[in-house]
């Protein structure tokens, strides 16, 4: 969403562009190009009330959707909307679209992102697997619900049949929702065609997140360094770092024995369990101010995600910043690279190993350096995706 305000503000000018946001009252606002306009999130009553009556007794929306809804916001946003007087309307995600349903119809696009639904499928697969870390359901919006509930929803005996549940009312929401829209907007082609199939509507499109360009720093790989980007509150970095950290020490170790994992992220430096065993070859960075320079020393990104949907931005930044991918198939969802692209991608320990090796070989990652640069520069640099952004606003 930040990508479609600013090519938004680049287009109509900045006093053109209006934000709404659903967010606690004393958010710390930032300076930013649009204008912004602040509506109080739903307070604990209003949560478990919605909870209560929107999941249990319909309309039987999804738990993240009853989570920020409170009859109070909607009638901020419609009187905000009003006032605004838009020619044009952009709401994110199904969780604000489902105010759209209370207000006039307008031009206005459901930018769904990517379908959690189908995140929620991989999730429930890997609980019913071998799994080696329990995927808490609640993920991105659990910080969303009342105090109180969150341990309750946490405990294994409820997030499965959570999860189930919530995978059927969001999957339910993102089918249902585009009907109340002039376009709906994925990041991910596969999904894409998977929601014009549930649907059998043609305007829902792809448009690919547009990041700004960074400064590129010179590349000088410390050996065996790799890193692995995104905060372990995020359910599958966290499942995918544990799986990794369980099951490829005694493989990654033999083929590197100065392997060096640097894990970056908010709040990443409080560390995990499962890193015990690899003592200093893991290393818990936490937030860095220069991602770049950080990067700068690393032979490649490691993205072993087993779970998810939509589409990697990590590895989108690794690309731009010219440090070459060792992921497995969810690692790099979304993106569509291989060894061509400067990204090598396996599942298996075994694999990961022989590909972490060889992405540590001088020679083998300057020229996966350079195909990964190339690639960004060829398909997800700004003046490429701006195309399509044009294309489609127009």
């Amino acid at each position: 969403m930040g990508g479609i305000l600013d090519y938004l503000c680049d287009m109509l000018g900045d006093d053109n562009v209006d934000l709404i946001l659903i967010a606690k009252p004393d958010v710390e606002i930032r300076p930013t190009r649009y204008r912004m306009h602040v509506v109080a999130k739903p307070r604990a009553s209003e949560q478990v009330r919605s909870l209560v009556t929107r999941v249990a007794g319909g309309p039987h929306t999804s738990i993240q959707e009853a989570a920020v809804y409170a009859p109070r916001i909607a009638k901020e946003i419609a009187e905000l909307l009003t006032s605004i007087d838009a020619d044009l309307e952009v709401w994110d995600t199904i969780r604000t679209g489902q105010y759209a349903a209370g207000v006039p119809r307008r031009r206005r696009v459901l930018y769904e992102d990517d379908l959690f639904s189908e995140r929620y499928k991989t999730m429930l697969r890997e609980m019913n697997g071998p799994s080696n870390r329990q995927v808490n359901p609640l993920g991105e919006f659990h910080k969303m619900l009342p105090a109180p509930a969150r341990p309750l929803l946490s405990r294994k005996s409820v997030y499965r049949p959570l999860l189930r549940l919530e995978s059927r009312l969001v999957g339910a929401s993102e089918r249902n929702q585009p009907a109340e829209f002039d376009a709906t907007l994925l990041v991910n082609d596969e999904e894409t065609n998977r929601l014009r199939g549930f649907t059998g509507r043609t305007d829902i499109h792809t448009l690919l997140p547009m990041l700004p360009e960074v400064p590129l720093h010179d590349r000088a790989p410390a050996g065996s360094r790799f890193a692995f980007l995104g905060g372990l509150d995020y359910a599958p970095n966290a499942d995918g770092l544990a799986w990794f950290l369980n099951n490829c020490r005694e493989q990654v170790l033999a083929a590197l024995p100065d392997f060096e994992l640097l894990v970056i992220g908010k709040g990443t430096e409080v560390g995990v369990p499962e890193a015990a065993a690899w003592g200093e070859h893991v290393k818990f960075v936490g937030w860095v101010d220069d991602l770049g320079e950080t990067l700068a020393s690393c032979s490649a990104l490691l993205s072993v995600l087993r779970v998810g949907s939509g589409i990697k931005i990590k590895v989108l930044e690794a690309l731009s910043r010219s440090l070459p991918v060792v992921a497995t198939p969810y690692g790099v969802q979304g993106t569509e690279v291989g060894e061509d692209n400067g990204c090598l991608i396996g599942s298996t320990p075994e694999e990961l190993a022989a590909l972490l090796a060889r992405a540590a070989e001088p020679e083998t990652n300057r020229k996966l350096s350079a195909a990964a640069r190339e690639t960004w520069d060829k398909r997800f640099a700004p003046d490429v995706i701006r195309r399509s952004y044009d294309a489609f606003f127009s």
